[in-house]
């Protein structure tokens, strides 16, 4: 499956390589791949609501406010084992910054100012999913690197 449209790929600039994750998820805690798969989905979510499919009830919105795998992983097992890495905390940044502007999106699309939650998207919203599969990939890297040094 591609990750990636090439439409979306249009909205959020050009990305390094693929995201190899050659250790195996179950080591490091968390799976690289499957978490910007699902931060490239939630992005696809939110232009959904942002063109006007709305979710049948509030309880539908539910999932933008729970944290998610990656958030989880951030704050325990991988602060733990990588928080030293300087790559680690961009990715705490950046991904912050993503699920802040995907909220200030919603509240946008909730207050009816719909262009102004378009504008957000392909702006704000668009750049912060960047730089979290940017720096998704950079730690990946660095890991792979200090694995690689310790073996």
């Amino acid at each position: 499956m591609q990750l990636i449209s090439e439409k979306l790929g249009q909205e959020i600039g050009r990305l390094p390589n693929r995201i190899d994750q050659t250790q195996n998820p179950t080591d490091i805690g968390i799976d690289f791949v499957g978490v910007a798969e699902s931060h490239v989905l939630f992005f696809g979510r939110v232009k959904d609501f942002v063109h006007g499919e709305l979710p049948e009830s509030k309880e539908d919105l539910s999932e933008f406010k729970q944290a998610c795998e990656l958030e989880d992983w951030l704050k325990g097992a991988g602060a733990s084992r990588f928080g030293q890495l300087r790559s680690f905390s961009r990715l705490h940044d950046a991904h912050v910054e993503f699920h802040r502007h995907a909220s200030e999106v919603l509240a946008k699309i909730h207050a009816g100012s719909w262009i102004s939650a378009e504008h957000m998207r392909k702006s704000e919203l668009s750049q912060a999913l960047r730089r979290v599969l940017i720096t998704l990939t950079e730690l990946n890297e660095s890991i792979n690197k200090q694995e690689f040094s310790v073996s």
